[in-house]
């Protein structure tokens, strides 16, 4: 039995592409900019995710999209908070993933 697609072919490429220029252009780019483009992939990602109709009820990702499209461009502003951003947004995936998995476990 396959798994639902959560990205389609287009999404896909869009997001390799967007990967593989992002490390072409982390060669040359001051240090941190890496940490930007990776928090942007993510939320390109859930966006693909959430527009394919199925994780559209997921409260999680809708929220941390939200919340890392505000505070991502901190990094040309505020780099202590962008810093804080990053610890914060850990965190919140570690609890997330943490919690999913207890879940799976009760659910065997």
């Amino acid at each position: 039995m396959s798994q639902p697609r959560v990205l389609t072919e287009e999404n896909l490429y869009e997001m390799l592409s967007f990967l593989v220029s992002s490390a072409h252009l982390c060669v040359t780019e001051p240090r941190f900019y890496g940490t930007f483009r990776l928090i942007d992939a993510a939320c390109r990602l859930i966006e693909f995710s959430l527009e394919s109709g199925q994780l559209e009820e997921d409260q999680f990702l809708r929220r941390f999209k939200t919340y890392a499209d505000e505070r991502k461009l901190l990094l040309m502003t505020d780099e202590g908070a962008y810093f804080e951003f990053l610890e914060d947004a850990t965190r919140q995936m570690a609890k997330e993933m943490k919690s999913r998995a207890t879940a799976r476990e009760n659910d065997s």
